[in-house]
Formats: structure tokens, sequence, C-alpha cells
């Protein structure tokens, strides 16, 4: 920050960092002053607009989300995150037919967005949609062998319906990839008693 910027949009892209940072650290205050400090010098930087969102998001600040995403899809339509991110604000909200639209539009800019999957999954059970929800699970650790949710979905999926060995099977699979998931393992073992 402090050295001469050479291209367009250094400061605004470092200030951005900054603000990935400081949310990695758990510091979403900061995190939410570096993305603003990153749009005043860029007022259109997508990814520092969805990264402000998302702070907006962890924080539950609702309308702020909703308006910083809604920027976003002002000029790009079709950016997967800002659709996946106001999506999710919606299903924060219990607004499952909105929230369903705008992941199915974050898929179709992103076919394979594991977390857009695995969300869609999760409102298919709210509305009682099991065979969508078990497809976009399993078609969201295809995407991402290394995303864990998914299989934690799918083994409650199968755990509702009392299929102990299809649940074990998945967790099976998540430690293959992840072999000291605590949450896999804890459910493997009540699943064994």
């Amino acid at each position: 920050l402090k050295m001469r910027a050479t291209y367009p949009d250094t400061l605004a892209n470092s200030w951005n960092n900054l603000g990935l940072i400081a949310g990695r650290e758990g510091h979403i205050d900061d995190a939410v002053a570096y993305f603003q400090e990153a749009l005043r010098l860029s007022p259109d930087h997508p990814i520092a607009l969805n990264n402000l969102g998302s702070a907006y998001r962890q924080q539950k600040q609702w309308e702020q989300a909703s308006k910083t995403y809604e920027r976003v899809l002002a000029f790009s339509p079709n950016d997967a995150d800002a659709n996946y991110g106001l999506g999710m604000v919606y299903a924060q909200q219990d607004d499952t037919a909105r929230a369903s639209e705008l992941l199915q539009r974050a898929l179709q800019a992103r076919p394979n967005y594991p977390e857009a999957l695995n969300n869609l999954g999760i409102l298919y059970l709210r509305t009682h949609r099991r065979d969508d929800a078990v497809s976009s699970f399993e078609q969201a650790i295809q995407a991402s062998p290394d995303f864990d949710q998914p299989y934690l979905n799918l083994a409650r999926v199968h755990l509702i319906e009392g299929d102990k060995d299809a649940a074990r099977v998945i967790l099976q699979k998540l430690l293959i990839q992840k072999p000291n998931h605590t949450a896999a393992q804890q459910m493997l073992a009540e699943i064994g008693r």
C-alpha cells in the first residue's frame, strides 16, 4: 500500500486482499473496512463487492449484504458468487423459493459450484424434495471431493431414513479424503453403537 502502484486496481486489490486476511483471522469489522476502502478506490470491483457481501452475511447484516450483491448483479447478472451470496441471504431469512432460484442461477454460471450444490441440497430437504437433495449432495461431492459438508449432509439423510450402511459408506469416503475428520469419526462411532 505504501509503494507506488503501476497497474490500475493494484491498490484496490491490495485493500481487498487485506480484507480477506482479516476475515480469515476472524476480524470481520476490519475486513469490512478494508473492502470498503477497495471499493472507494474502484467502486465496481466485483471481487471486493462479493467479499464485502460475504462479510456482511457473516455479520448477519442481511440488508447490507443484499444491496452489495445486487450491485454486482446490476452490472454482471451471471456472476456466480453474487448469485450464490444473495441466495444464501434469502436462505438465511427462510425465503427458500428465492434462495433456490438464485442458487440455480449460480449453478448456471458455474455448474460445478460445490457450495451452491450443497446448499441447494439443503433447500431441497427443507422443501421435502429428498431425491433432488441426494442428487445435489452427490454432485457436490463429485465437484469437490475435499469438501466435507455434502458428505455429512448425505450421511444425515441416510441416517434419518434408518440406512446406517449407506451412511457408513459415505462417511468412509469422506475419511479417505480427510482421515482425521472429527465429525465423520464421531458420526461413525455413533452408527457403530
